[in-house]
This record gives C-alpha cells, sequence and structure tokens, in this order.
C-alpha cells in the first residue's frame, strides 16, 4: 500500500480518536448510573409501587415510538456550519446534567406525585440524552470507514465505554449506603454530572468533527416515513434490530436486578460491595476487548459475536445456586469476557448495514438507523422492567419489604431469561448475510464512492 493509500484509511490522529472515544465514555457512564440505580431508587428508596413504575416505563416507550426515529431522521437531513450531528450533542449537555440531579430528588409524600414525576423526568431524559447518544453513534460509522481504523476506533470507543460502565457501577456504590436510603442517590447525582460534563466538552472540543464527503449527504429525498419504510427494507436490520433489542434487554436486567440480587442473594452488606461485583465484570470486559478486536480481524464480527455469547451464557450459570460473595467474584470475571465481546461487536455490526445502504442510496444515513435502534433499546427497558416486575409479583414483592423471600426469582432473572435472550440471538446471527468476506467487498466499493463524493463536494461548494 502507497503512503497515499496510507493517508486515505487513516485520516484521523490519536487525539481525535481518544476524545471521540470519551463522547461513549459520558454517554455510557451517565446512562448505565441511571439504569443501574433509577428502578432500585424509586422501588426501594422512594417506595414507588412495582405498577406505578411499569406504568412509568410502559407510557415512556409510546413516547419513545415517535421521539428517538424522529431525531435520527432531523440529524440526518440537518445542515448547519458546525454539521449534522455536532449541534444536537451541544444543544442536551447542559440539561442532560440538570436532569443527572434532579431525577433523584422527587416527592415522597404521595404515591400519585411521585408516578408522575419519575413519568417527567423519563421524558425529559430520554429527550436530551438521544440528542446526545445517536449523533454519537451515528458519527462512529461515518467518520471511520475503512475495516482497519474502525476496529481501531472501535476498540477505544469500547473500551472507554466499559470505563463509563465502571464508573457507574463503582461511584454510586461510594455514596449509596443501603439501597432504601435516599440521601446518597442525590450526592452521586451531583458527582456524575460533574464528571459527565467535562467529558462531552473535551469530546465536543476535540473529537465531534465531521467529514468533508458526507457534507451534501443532507439533500437525500426521503420524507420521514419515506425513511423509516426504507430502512426496515433490510432483512439485515431487523435481525440486527432484534439482537440489539435482546442486547440491550439482557444489560438494562442485569442492571435492575443487580443491586438487590447482591443484597438479597449474596448478603452484601452495602451497595458498594455489589458494584464492586459490577466492576470487576467491566475491567475484566475492557481488558478482553483487546482479544475481541484481534478475533474480529481473523474471523469477522458475525462469528465473534457468537463466539461472545455462548461465553457469556456459560458464564451467568453459577448464578443459580452460588450465594457467597467471594465466588460471585470470580463468576463476575467469566462474565466480564463475553460481556466485552457483545459490547465490542453490537456496535461493529450495525456499521456494515449502514455502509451497504450507502452503497445502495448514495448518501449516509445513520441518524435514521440509530434512531431506530434507539427506539428499540428503549423499548428494551420497558420489557426488562416489565419482567423484574412479573417475576416480583410471582414471589409476592409487589412493594419493597426485606420480610419476603425473592431468592428464586432474582436467580431466574440473573439466567433463565437472559439465556433464553442469548439463544434467540444466535438464531438471528444464523442468517445474518454480511460475513467477513462480504464485508471486506463493501470496503473496495465505499472507497471509490467516497473519493466521487469529496470531488462532488469540493466542485459543489468552490
Amino acid at each position: 500500500m502507497s503512503d497515499t493509500e496510507k493517508l486515505e484509511f487513516q485520516q484521523f490522529d490519536a487525539k481525535q480518536k481518544w476524545s471521540f472515544g470519551l463522547g461513549s465514555f459520558a454517554q455510557w457512564f451517565v446512562n448505565s448510573a441511571f439504569n443501574l440505580w433509577v428502578f432500585t431508587f424509586y422501588f426501594s428508596a422512594v417506595g414507588l409501587n412495582i405498577d406505578y413504575i411499569m406504568l412509568a416505563f410502559i407510557l415512556w416507550s409510546a413516547y419513545n415510538a415517535i421521539n428517538d426515529p424522529l431525531i435520527g431522521f432531523i440529524s440526518d437531513k440537518t445542515s448547519t456550519r458546525h454539521g449534522r450531528r455536532k449541534p444536537f450533542i451541544m444543544i442536551a449537555t447542559v440539561p442532560i446534567i440538570i436532569l443527572e440531579i434532579i431525577i433523584w430528588t422527587p416527592p415522597t409524600n404521595s404515591q400519585l406525585l411521585g408516578f408522575i414525576y419519575l413519568l417527567i423526568m423519563l421524558f425529559c431524559y430520554d429527550t436530551f440524552y438521544t440528542m446526545i447518544a445517536l449523533p454519537y453513534d451515528s458519527l462512529f460509522p461515518e467518520l471511520y470507514t475503512s475495516v482497519k481504523e474502525r476496529s481501531e476506533v472501535n476498540t477505544i470507543k469500547e473500551i472507554l465505554s466499559v470505563v463509563g460502565l465502571i464508573f457507574a457501577a463503582l461511584v454510586p456504590g461510594i455514596f449509596i449506603g443501603k439501597v432504601e436510603e435516599i440521601d446518597g442517590y442525590l450526592i452521586n447525582g451531583i458527582v456524575t454530572s460533574v464528571i459527565i460534563g467535562i467529558s462531552l466538552l473535551v469530546s465536543l472540543k476535540w473529537g465531534v468533527i465531521e467529514r468533508e464527503e458526507f457534507q451534501l449527504d443532507h439533500t437525500h429525498e426521503f420524507n420521514f416515513i419515506e425513511s423509516l419504510k426504507h430502512t426496515l427494507s433490510y432483512k439485515s436490520f431487523i435481525l440486527y434490530t432484534i439482537m440489539f433489542f435482546l442486547y440491550e434487554y439482557i444489560l438494562l436486567l442485569l442492571g435492575t436486578i443487580v443491586p438487590l440480587f447482591g443484597e438479597h442473594v449474596l448478603n452484601t452488606s452495602s451497595a458498594f460491595e455489589t458494584s464492586i461485583i459490577m466492576g470487576i465484570m467491566y475491567i475484566v470486559g475492557a481488558v478482553s476487548v483487546v482479544i475481541w478486536k484481534k478475533l474480529d480481524v481473523a474471523i469477522g464480527s458475525r462469528k465473534g459475536y457468537a463466539m461472545s455469547i455462548v461465553l457469556y451464557f456459560v458464564a451467568t450459570l453459577p448464578m443459580l445456586i452460588i450465594d457467597n460473595y467471594y465466588i460471585s467474584l470470580i463468576a463476575a470475571i467469566g462474565l466480564g469476557i463475553g460481556f466485552g465481546g457483545m459490547l465490542y461487536y453490537i456496535y461493529l455490526i450495525i456499521a456494515d448495514i449502514i455502509d451497504a445502504d450507502e452503497l445502495k442510496t448514495g448518501v449516509r444515513r445513520e441518524g435514521s438507523f440509530f434512531g431506530i435502534t434507539n427506539f428499540f433499546m428503549r423499548l428494551s427497558m420497558i420489557a426488562s422492567i416489565l419482567t423484574v416486575g412479573l417475576v416480583f409479583r410471582q414471589v409476592g414483592w409487589e412493594e419493597y419489604n426485606p420480610i419476603v423471600n425473592p431468592v428464586l426469582g432474582l436467580r431466574v432473572l440473573f439466567v433463565v431469561f437472559p439465556g433464553i435472550a442469548l439463544g434467540i440471538t444466535l438464531i438471528c446471527l444464523y442468517f445474518y448475510p454480511y460475513t467477513k468476506e462480504r464485508v471486506e467487498e463493501m470496503k473496495d466499493k465505499l472507497d471509490k464512492l467516497h473519493k466521487e463524493k469529496k470531488a462532488k463536494v469540493r466542485s459543489t461548494l468552490k
């Protein structure tokens, strides 16, 4: 490969790549801190009835049916001096920082007021979080189009994502004592907001940029409905959407029950001890990303993802019987290896679908694709909450009551339901069409297309 060709494939320096990856840290930290603790907080500390919580999340899902795909479509059609994606992140940064604080200050003297407050927080949080996460997700396949660079940046991105998960697991545990004690949650929210704010500002300054050759892609002719229909016409995207939904379902189910699993199954003495379990899983996951990257280059994303799924499921099986905290720390290592692979591949696979769409339409429409997947990510939260709610009802735990023995229900939630989801994912992977060989063929065609688009942009903007 000549020096000129190398420059075509390596367009960004390390400072830009790590600054961009810091955006992944920020969105995973804030969203995981939210997902890990919002259910436990409103159920255990606020004392909100499980039926109110389920209703709030169901109404939230109806809102998401429009919000996420619409923001994605609008970002595809946006054209400003800052580009298509960056303005959304700039607008949403301050509101998300404020929301991460006030979500922990609900009224506690009324079930109805608590429900209304939770519902408002969910609506506001989803709007501004989507305005941050969706542009970041869209920029990844848009900025980094070669196999080598996409693999490199995805490794950076997922390592920093896992660091965000580690922060989400460990930071709250420093300030939250017992799960039913309300005061520590607010302190955690303030600390989280400061860290998130600094991370997003650094990322906006040095990481969030947009490529020259895509400056005219906002002019595509699809309206909102046409864009939805076209995006959903791909069999590969339908399969991916199912897999993404199930991945998020597993992650959210785990995050929802782990604080309670630690206290009631493993008999931990504080939230911090439970956080260490998650911390070990995430740290091992971050380290394993390097291994999964090598496997990706060797065997492709489809096979690598299947391997990670099998490893994760096998690692969950001890949770059906163990009740010792220290043994659970060992089990967390196995969970981390499988989780690291799942995290690495799930956001890499969709990039191939978007590349195929660009070859067909001539424009990049990441926003439309990620808008739909973000909707299903929110829908997976509904599914996880409904699963928890139904199982809790079966064990007589509609309201938080430490006297009730929920051990069997928590074990089933940790292993059985995720196992079913992983099995369905493997079936989807079997039919998923983008093999390693087919992806490499697309890259050659894309390189030629991007050179043509860059020339068109330069001639049009003269």
